[in-house]
């Protein structure tokens, strides 16, 4: 019995020594709308924890991928209601405001609008990187992001809103490698015992 103390206090330990938030999503599965691309069109990067997130929106070659004069006009967000954060640190090439709801089917709480005055917006090629600070602690565990692309030819439906499939990182690996370990660990100290 207190071997699988022990053993608990150690993965308890361990897990939270683990950064709060370290996540990389591409983007390219349809969520609304009409147009399905061949491949992943932009890959958004989130690290942070409590009421502090870094995100980095990296569109790739949205002009091959869509058409010609398409853009990421918004990032949706599904957190808890009431959580509008203030924006701050923007770097890149498209400007980055806060608006309430957005988003397919009413499930989003705000959006990050990446459209500003004169036509900046994300296009082909661009990335914007941002720091959202929240008046309290939220956490982000999955499916809390769609982009809107704009600038679709009327054969794409005009927009559309796409989500993502996670693509672990190496923490997410040597945390788990970390579990393992310490499970076949105690499975051989109980075996020898």
């Amino acid at each position: 019995m207190l071997n699988k103390l022990k053993a608990l206090l150690l993965t308890l330990t361990v897990l939270a020594a683990a950064p709060a938030m370290a996540t990389t999503e591409d983007y390219g599965t349809l969520l609304s709308g009409s147009y399905q691309p061949s491949e992943t069109f932009a890959s958004l990067s989130v690290t942070g924890g409590g009421s502090v997130y870094d995100f980095t929106l990296t569109a790739f070659d949205l002009n091959s991928i869509f058409t010609t004069g398409a853009f990421i006009g918004a990032i949706a967000v599904n957190t808890d209601p009431g959580l509008t954060p203030v924006i701050s640190n923007v770097v890149g090439d498209a400007p980055v405001s806060v608006s309430p709801g957005g988003g397919p089917t009413g499930q989003w709480e705000f959006r990050f609008d990446l459209t500003g005055p004169q036509q900046a917006r994300l296009t082909a090629n661009e990335t914007v990187s941002f720091t959202a600070t929240f008046a309290s602690p939220v956490a982000f565990v999955g499916d809390e992001f769609a982009l809107h692309v704009q600038g679709l030819t009327e054969a794409q439906g005009g927009s559309a809103w796409y989500v993502s499939s996670p693509v672990p990182e190496p923490e997410s690996y040597a945390m788990m490698l970390a579990g393992l370990g310490l499970m076949g660990f105690v499975a051989r100290r109980r075996k020898n015992s």
